[in-house]
């Protein structure tokens, strides 16, 4: 009994384990099966394509010359941009971020088309273009600036720029010119009215200074509804001699130095007084002149002179005060008593050599008369404002 007993016992067991064993099988067959099912249906598609939006919009008008153009994008991220005039000409620019700006702003008036490029996930492209019209200002103003480009000047010459429509909005002007001096220099801005600013620096420059000024105005807002048109750049040099003229109305002399060495000291003429009195104070030469015909109508003289072709003309206000040979004399004035019509002069031969050693810049300083002083405006007076007076200008 014992032994049958066993054995069926082993059978029953062996049994029941095939039957579990195939239960299990067949579970772990649906369990094997639903896993791959599933990873189907849960497989991603392809990426959606990215979602251009430029700004400015497709044919939009009265653009901002200085304004970038927006790139937005949903998606994907900006791969290139590319802007053409309407020659098809490709416009310099650089992007940053979702922004690119021309190197240098829209023509006022000008058709461009921007074409821009952006990948979604998958490095595919999606392109969107734009064409629009910038602004075309019915008031626009000009700039006219001294000293002319590349111009080799003294160390008294500042920079002037007028505008040829006032200007109310000051500090957004002065913000749009940058001037760069090599080696650097303090400087500052001031305004003569609401059409001309100067920059100078806080002392003479120093001989041999490059100097670079950037006209940033091109789209830049006068106030008054008047825009601005120029975006330039020039440069000009300080020469390597520093030249400063001492005009001494008392004592009828020009003494002459040159960096700060006395070279040279001139028997002149200054103005009579006190009826033609000379200006007093810190000038600087504008213009120079071989010959130049002087008429006293033009500086409200009436009728007191009508002189041709003086020699060796040397401009150092704008009111008509020069540097000049005086060859009409009948007289020796030189040295000896003031009575010219409120000009310098001085004998044919000591006014050559000043003419030739001169240039646009350079200091000419009155002095002998604190009752008549030069007005900073009329010329280049910049100096004769202490450096509180000029900053508090700007």
């Amino acid at each position: 009994m014992t032994g049958i007993t066993q054995r069926v016992g082993v059978a029953a067991f062996v049994a029941a384990t095939l039957l579990l064993t195939g239960a299990c099988s067949k579970d772990d067959a649906k369990k094997s099966a639903d896993p791959a099912k599933a990873a189907g249906e849960n497989r991603a598609g392809p990426a959606e394509p990215a979602v251009v939006t430029l700004t400015p919009v497709d044919k939009a008008t009265g653009v901002d010359p200085g304004a970038p153009v927006k790139i937005a994008v949903g998606g994907g991220k900006v791969s290139e941009v590319k802007v053409t005039n309407a020659s098809g000409e490709s416009v310099d620019g650089a992007l940053s971020g979702d922004s690119w700006k021309p190197k240098v702003p829209f023509m006022y008036g000008g058709k461009y088309t921007v074409t821009a490029t952006a990948t979604n996930a998958e490095n595919k492209p999606t392109v969107a273009n734009a064409a629009f019209t910038v602004l075309n200002p019915t008031q626009a103003a000009t700039a006219t600036f001294m000293p002319d480009a590349d111009a080799t000047v003294g160390v008294g010459q500042p920079v002037s720029i007028t505008f040829d429509q006032p200007v109310k909005n000051r500090k957004v002007v002065q913000e749009a010119i940058k001037v760069t001096a090599t080696p650097a220099v303090e400087g500052a801005w001031h305004w003569f009215g609401n059409s001309r600013v100067d920059w100078r620096p806080k002392e003479y420059w120093p001989t041999g200074t490059q100097v670079k000024v950037d006209l940033n105005l091109r789209g830049v807002d006068l106030g008054g509804g008047v825009m601005s048109k120029q975006f330039k750049s020039f440069g000009f040099k300080v020469a390597d001699t520093k030249r400063i003229a001492v005009v001494d109305a008392n004592a009828h002399t020009m003494t002459v130095s040159e960096n700060d060495q006395v070279v040279k000291t001139i028997p002149i003429t200054a103005g009579e007084d006190p009826k033609y009195t000379t200006w007093n104070g810190i000038m600087v030469m504008e213009e120079r002149y071989p010959t130049l015909d002087m008429n006293s109508q033009t500086v409200g003289l009436g009728n007191e002179y009508d002189q041709k072709a003086v020699p060796y003309a040397m401009r150092i206000t704008e009111s008509g005060t020069f540097l000049h040979a005086n060859t009409w004399t009948t007289v020796n004035p030189f040295g000896n008593a003031n009575t010219s019509h409120g000009c310098v002069s001085m004998t044919l031969e000591n006014a050559k050599w000043m003419y030739e050693r001169s240039i646009r810049g350079d200091i000419v300083q009155v002095k002998g008369n604190d009752e008549k002083p030069v007005a900073a405006d009329n010329g280049y007076g910049a100096w004769n404002l202490t450096w509180e007076q000029w900053t508090a200008g700007n």
